[in-house]
């Protein structure tokens, strides 16, 4: 789906925060343009269609319950303004669908923070295969990608590697005169965070940009390709980088598949695969944010009676696992309720003659307590209860 950048002067991204579950989505990606295929509905990612009219660019990338991202301090994605990015598309790929056979809505998506100044501006650096085949049995395949770097310098804070079930390591270095140094190596069987990067590497103009896929065909009974399904395989090195506003590049690629001869001297490192143990992956599959996992589900038939409510500003659960409301009443939150000091403009109203405070039960809807008559002006936080 597309989404508009809520302003049209330059802003910055500053975090970027993940709301989804690997037990549903497969993984998130971010993209920015200046002219999504579509600004009134969803549509399938996989079709003719693509992403964007123009280029899009990725902004930010998400699986396997990957934590948020947090970037470096005065480094922003630039949006809005004169960046070419008037929109963000957020594309979702979905491993499991069976939640959806009884109309289940998914609430997944991304919360972005913005600023509106910041002196260096982030991109990504994205390496990807887009050939390599997998044999059937084979206990290793490579993946190698290549690319001179012929740009302004950049600097890598942060890496994340992506493949799918067969990948067992991820590695992604800087090649100078020879000398391959390492920007990132990681499981991609782990959460597909973005980690950080060695800080002492930077890549310059002459450098080279390389990375390496170690697959298993092991289990495997055809060819795996390249491919956007959860039966195929991807290969892919982010690298989050920033660099001069002057000269900022928010989006660059590689798809170039390395010589043999180069990748001859690659780190020995490259080649082992890191190991997932099996208690890793049980606390992996119920990571979550919160410290715990919630299924969300539209119930048509609630509340059984007419719940009769204003703005709802608060929501909680009391002590007996009652749902307890906090609402305006008549009351409205609008542009024109506080002035340019924050100052409640209303004040004239008097407070809120309804009940501020329902004290509702869960199952049938019904109100057990009412509360906070004639106490607020203007209900804006849920109180302590």
């Amino acid at each position: 789906m597309a989404f508009p950048v809520p302003t049209s002067r330059d802003a910055y991204i500053v975090d970027f925060i993940p709301h989804a579950s690997m037990d549903k989505v497969h993984h998130m990606l971010l993209f920015g343009c200046q002219t999504p295929v579509s600004t009134s509905n969803y549509w399938d990612c996989g079709s003719v269609q693509g992403t964007c009219v123009d280029e899009a660019s990725i902004m930010y990338a998400w699986a396997r319950n990957a934590p948020p991202t947090k970037l470096p301090k005065d480094v922003g994605f630039k949006v809005g303004g004169n960046s070419g990015m008037s929109y963000f598309v957020l594309q979702i790929h979905y491993g499991d669908i069976t939640a959806f056979r009884d109309h289940h809505r998914d609430c997944s998506g991304l919360t972005l923070q913005m600023t509106s100044k910041q002196p260096f501006i982030a991109g990504i650096y994205l390496l990807m295969s887009v050939d390599t085949v997998i044999l059937p049995g084979k206990r290793v395949t490579n993946a190698d990608i290549a690319c001179d770097y012929t740009s302004y310098p950049i600097y890598p804070f942060a890496f994340r590697t992506h493949t799918h079930r067969l990948g067992k390591v991820v590695s992604g270095y800087r090649i100078r005169d020879g000398k391959w140094s390492l920007i990132g190596r990681q499981s991609p069987q782990l959460p597909q965070a973005f980690y950080p990067a060695n800080k002492e590497v930077s890549v310059e103009y002459g450098d080279i940009v390389a990375a390496r896929c170690v697959f298993t065909g092991e289990g495997r009974t055809s060819k795996t390709y390249i491919g956007g399904t959860s039966a195929d395989e991807m290969c892919n090195f982010y690298i989050m980088y920033y660099m001069d506003s002057k000269h900022a590049i928010p989006y660059m690629n590689c798809m170039e598949t390395g010589f043999k001869e180069l990748f001859q001297h690659i780190p020995a490192e490259a080649n082992v695969p890191i190991t997932v143990s099996p208690d890793q992956m049980n606390s992996m599959m119920h990571m979550e944010h919160s410290g715990k996992r919630f299924l969300l589900n539209q119930v048509s038939a609630w509340p059984q009676s007419s719940l009769q409510l204003g703005q709802v500003s608060g929501l909680a659960l009391d002590s007996d696992s009652n749902l307890v409301i906090f609402h305006r009443g008549d009351h409205r939150w609008g542009a024109d309720s506080f002035n340019r000091q924050a100052r409640y403009q209303q004040r004239s109203l008097g407070p809120i003659q309804q009940s501020t405070i329902l004290v509702v039960d869960p199952a049938q809807g019904t109100i057990l307590k009412r509360l906070g008559t004639s106490l607020c002006p203007m209900a804006t936080v849920m109180p302590g209860y």
